[in-house]
């Protein structure tokens, strides 16, 4: 396979100048760092918002839920999208509908119309998340040198978990909560600028532009695509209203239902219908479901114990948020940085070595916060250290392998199908392992989170089994 990075091989103009895959890996860095920590930087400035509009409690949550669940139900539709249209074009419309969100949710006047502009910063959450991933593809197309890319790409995913908090809580204590949204502006301002000089006009080779032409051709799937923004959103929807009212209350048991039904007509439509939105080939292509459900569980089990950790230190030991907050620097270090190793040694030991080695490490940490979880925060912070190298050393195989398995002409879908893997999994995580938490120690989400584990080994196993010798 060629290296990308090679002046001999494929190196789309930008203007007159080849492309430079670096460039192209910072500026995709830039823009995906910007929707990741729009998730995380929020939740610091909930009481300074909630004073200023005068909002309730529930209005609160969906400030923070709206955003999420809309970018869970759309992102099969955004890939789609992007495979449609192309990643350069979505990202930059991406890019441009965030920024515009941005300026329009910091001069929110009350609190519904907060709501409405982060449910549309989602939306331009939904293009950016699988563009950049096809972008990265494009442009890397040797696997060693891929499996660094996605080491960037995943270390500036994880950075939020650890340095989010901080950054809002400085901005709004000096300038005010409406600057962590007027912040993404001229960083959206930058973002475009840069992809205007560093970003191709025409994606992938000939057989690429081919492959995305006939794509055009093809009708669209639009009543696939409804019934898995139905289904997903239903998802959603369920779980995080589920945990805040109740599971038999009727807004849960309603869009349950619905997601339920609508999952039954989308797999009929799959099946039936001669171009679906999510093809055959993508499913059967060896390994690739297994390694999809990896990114699953993997999401499952660790921001179900972030929730019910961050209840157990703040109702148990009366921890305040900074306190809580330091305790998850012992997983939220690593999350960051280890990605970077795993770039390092994935071309030496093989992605799915990588991943073995990775999920042993979480399910050392679920079984020592089983064992010693309960004492705060030195157990907790041994327990989470060991979670923390596991997960961050397991994003970069994971991402690699869906990113090998998957054919190239289906790699748009395929990043969606990740992204909707990933931000389901946070949600299952936070609804079913949340709500494990009582008591005085952690042992019950502890456990939980260690069954995720497990079912991660099985599915990496299975992915593994029908992996190509080459790939593995």
């Amino acid at each position: 396979m060629a290296n990308s990075t090679s002046s001999d091989n494929y190196a789309p103009k930008v203007g007159n100048a080849a492309l430079r895959p670096g460039r192209v890996l910072a500026v995709v860095s830039l823009g995906y760092g910007m929707i990741v920590i729009d998730i995380s930087i929020v939740n610091v400035a909930i009481p300074a918002i909630r004073s200023s509009l005068h909002a309730s409690l529930a209005t609160m949550q969906l400030v923070v839920d709206a955003y999420v669940i809309v970018l869970a139900s759309l992102v099969l539709a955004g890939a789609a999208a992007v495979g449609r249209y192309g990643a350069v074009p979505m990202f930059r419309l991406g890019i441009a509908v965030f920024g515009v969100t941005s300026l329009l949710c910091g001069a929110a006047p009350d609190g519904a119309v907060l709501v409405a502009m982060r449910a549309a910063q989602g939306l331009g959450a939904v293009l950016l998340v699988p563009a950049t991933l096809v972008m990265l593809s494009d442009t890397y197309k040797d696997p060693n040198d891929r499996a660094k890319a996605v080491a960037v790409w995943a270390m500036v995913a994880g950075s939020p978990v650890a340095f989010g908090p901080i950054l809002g809580g400085a901005l709004v204590a000096a300038v005010g909560w409406r600057s962590i949204f007027f912040v993404n502006v001229p960083v959206v301002l930058v973002t475009l600028w840069l992809s205007a000089r560093h970003m191709p006009r025409s994606e992938g080779d000939k057989e690429d532009r081919e492959d995305k032409e006939d794509k055009k051709k093809e009708p669209q799937d639009v009543p696939g695509q409804f019934l898995a923004i139905v289904f997903l959103g239903g998802v959603a929807l369920a779980l995080t209203e589920g945990r805040e009212l109740g599971w038999t209350a009727p807004l849960p048991v309603v869009a349950s239902v619905t997601a339920l039904v609508a999952f039954a007509a989308f797999v009929v439509r799959q099946r039936t219908y001669a171009f679906p939105m999510i093809p055959s080939d993508l499913f059967r292509a060896p390994g690739f479901r297994g390694f999809v459900t990896v990114g699953l569980l993997l999401f499952t089990g660790y921001y179900g114990l972030v929730f019910s950790i961050s209840v157990f230190l703040q109702q148990v030991h009366g921890y305040g948020p900074v306190a809580t907050g330091l305790c998850f620097l012992p997983s939220a270090l690593p999350i960051t940085f280890m990605p970077l190793v795993a770039g390092r040694v994935n071309a030496g030991l093989g992605p799915l070595r990588v991943l073995v080695v990775a999920t042993f490490l979480t399910l050392v940490g679920g079984l020592l916060l089983i064992v010693v979880g309960g004492d705060a925060p030195i157990g907790v912070g041994i327990g989470l250290t060991f979670i923390g190298l596991g997960f961050g050393l397991a994003t970069v195989p994971q991402i690699t392998l869906v990113m090998a398995t998957a054919p190239q002409h289906r790699m748009a879908i395929a990043s969606g199908l990740l992204s909707a893997a990933r931000q389901s999994g946070t949600m299952i995580g936070v609804a079913l392992i949340g709500g494990l938490q009582s008591g005085d120690n952690i042992a019950a989400p502890a456990l939980a989170a260690v069954v995720a584990y497990l079912l991660m080994a099985v599915a990496a196993g299975l992915g593994g089994r029908r992996l190509p010798a080459h790939t593995a």
